[in-house]
């Protein structure tokens, strides 16, 4: 299993989180750690998650990406 780190910024809606983990339930990633703050822009707030899985980081990119809140998906550095 490989540990791999994302940032997503959100529109700020009721379920937005919860779409958000759930679809990371349903593909299989182990959430490690889920960090939540708002965003430079308004309406929006950025979500900072890390993950185990065997899938490949595109994998996790892509099934975020579809999420009709997601505005924007980035790879987040894990160092070591």
């Amino acid at each position: 299993m490989m540990k791999q780190g994302i940032s997503i910024i959100l529109k700020r809606q009721g379920d937005s989180l919860v779409r958000l983990t759930g679809l990371l339930y349903r593909r299989g990633y182990v959430i490690e750690s889920l960090s939540v703050g708002p965003d430079s822009c308004q309406g929006h707030v950025q979500v900072t998650a890390v993950v185990t899985s065997q899938a490949a980081p595109r994998q996790l990119y892509s099934h975020v990406s579809k999420l009709v809140d997601v505005v924007k998906v980035e790879d987040c550095y894990m160092g070591g």
